[in-house]
């Protein structure tokens, strides 16, 4: 496995690999529903491959197995999503997707990796705080991390379950 720039021939496979690693979610009784929620759009696919952050994991045939895209706001750069196809998880691939967006937003100019997650969920906060990401309190949420939180409640997200989190890198 390695990880590399996502191409635009890439884009119309992840879609799928977010869809299994969703198929996650039905151990779960309570957050089930997610994993037939849907994921992101090719069309936001292609955005981050154009205009954005997006890396892939592939497999010995360079065939995506994971992704990684995110969203750059000034110095900031805000991981959208993290999937990795059920077949594939518990081998280190998203820990990889994860290690590469740290690489090179450090060497990119990036002050800090922010996202939102599941506070509950092994392979969400957990998973991230081992990684160094520090949820964050009420109190420190900038005027972004507090629309998206309100966002995703507003999709279904339980807010009291969700959390932010951030990665200061300088």
């Amino acid at each position: 496995m390695r990880i590399r720039k996502t191409t635009l021939a890439d884009v119309p496979l992840l879609p799928a690999i977010e869809s299994a690693a969703d198929e996650a979610f039905l151990a779960l009784p309570e957050l089930a529903w997610v994993a037939h929620d849907g994921g992101w759009p090719e069309e936001e696919h292609r955005r981050r491959v154009n205009a954005g952050y997006s890396v892939v994991a592939v497999e010995a045939q360079n065939a995506p197995v994971g992704f990684l895209i995110a969203q750059q706001q000034e110095t900031v750069r805000h991981i959208q999503g993290l999937a990795v196809a059920r077949a594939w998880q518990g081998r280190g691939v998203g820990r990889a997707l994860l290690q590469r967006a740290i690489a090179d937003a450090t060497t990119g100019g990036i002050t800090a990796l922010t996202l939102t997650t599941f506070r509950n969920v092994p392979w969400n906060q957990p998973f991230y705080a081992r990684a160094g990401f520090s949820t964050l309190a009420e109190t420190e949420l900038d005027t972004r991390l507090k629309a998206l939180l309100a966002a995703e409640a507003e999709h279904g997200f339980a807010y009291e379950t969700r959390c932010a989190m951030r990665l200061v890198l300088r």
